[in-house]
């Protein structure tokens, strides 16, 4: 069962719901049903920890490259935030199936946003430690969003993350209750001032405690914001987002040739699609200096902005 508390709704899945990708039938329908009712859930034990360990000291690595100069750092609303959008290794070592082809992710993807739900973001929030300030409450999504889900966050800890190093603030429930109208500006996904006023009365935020090898799923309309790490120790969190095939988003980051293949296979297993465009692998062997766009539209809603 679910722990019923006004907390971020935890699916506890086995080692062997972990191990074979199976989900059983009543947790896939509790973490079906709080995505729908919350716009968020947690799929407890859904990743090998010994590859969240191995994916962090590798992106720590990555991130003091980053800080030292050696590429242009892309800071999620200001340097003063500490949160930089870095890219996952894209080398074949570090491309776990419990990454890039989650069946247990998939499968709830699949109870939501319809069959073959396809990756088209695959970046990373990683908070640097010692910082002071926090992000405005906000959609990831700008202009005039559909009111139905077509557009999912996966977003996976990398160490245990807690109110202290930064756990994102969440107003669950915003998902179903606001509209695009409700931003500050029309190409602003900021959430008014009075707006948030009215729905700490109704539902307040919340500020979850996530173990790593836990995997977070949300959607990408719920009220979030990104929180003061009070510690020393950078926090990773991947970033992926996943969008409805119907959609039809057009974002696709840049793969090594060499990859597709495994990529091909994951996409099998899990039932999804990873919509990269496969380039000869040394044009993207640099692969922490690959420019990006974030664009969260589709060809059939033209009055969206980008994000």
């Amino acid at each position: 069962m679910p722990i019923a508390t006004d907390a971020p709704i935890i699916i506890p899945l086995s080692d062997e719901e972990r191990t074979t990708g199976r989900m059983a039938p009543k947790n896939l329908f509790d973490a079906v049903d709080a995505l729908f009712k919350d716009g968020l859930v947690v799929l407890q034990n859904a990743i090998d920890v010994e590859v969240i360990d191995k994916l962090n000291e590798k992106m720590k690595e990555d991130t003091a490259a980053i800080m030292n100069g050696s590429v242009k750092v892309h800071w999620n609303q200001g340097e003063d935030k500490g949160n930089v959008s870095q890219v996952p290794p894209i080398l074949e070592e570090y491309m776990f199936q419990q990454i890039y082809g989650n069946k247990l992710a998939t499968s709830v993807l699949s109870g939501v946003l319809g069959p073959e739900p396809e990756l088209h973001y695959i970046r990373s929030n990683t908070l640097l430690g010692n910082t002071t300030s926090r992000q405005k409450v906000h959609k990831d999504v700008r202009g005039r969003h559909l009111s139905h889900p077509y557009a999912i966050a996966m977003n996976i800890c990398l160490i245990d993350v807690t109110p202290e190093n930064g756990s994102t603030e969440l107003w669950l429930g915003t998902n179903n209750t606001s509209p695009w109208t409700d931003h500050q500006a029309m190409n602003l996904g900021f959430v008014r001032e009075d707006k948030l006023d009215e729905q700490r009365k109704i539902r307040p935020p919340v500020y979850g405690s996530i173990k790593k090898g836990n995997l977070i799923l949300r959607d990408l309309r719920l009220w979030h914001a990104g929180m003061p790490n009070h510690t020393p120790e950078t926090r990773v969190m991947l970033a992926f987002v996943y969008f409805a095939k119907w959609f039809q988003n057009p974002m696709a980051q840049k793969f090594p040739k060499s990859l597709k293949p495994l990529m091909e296979k994951y996409e099998k297993e899990s039932n999804s699609k990873i919509c990269v465009n496969y380039v000869d692998d040394e044009e993207v062997k640099d692969y922490l200096s690959t420019e990006f766009q974030t664009l969260f539209t589709s060809p059939h809603h033209p009055l969206q902005e980008t994000a």
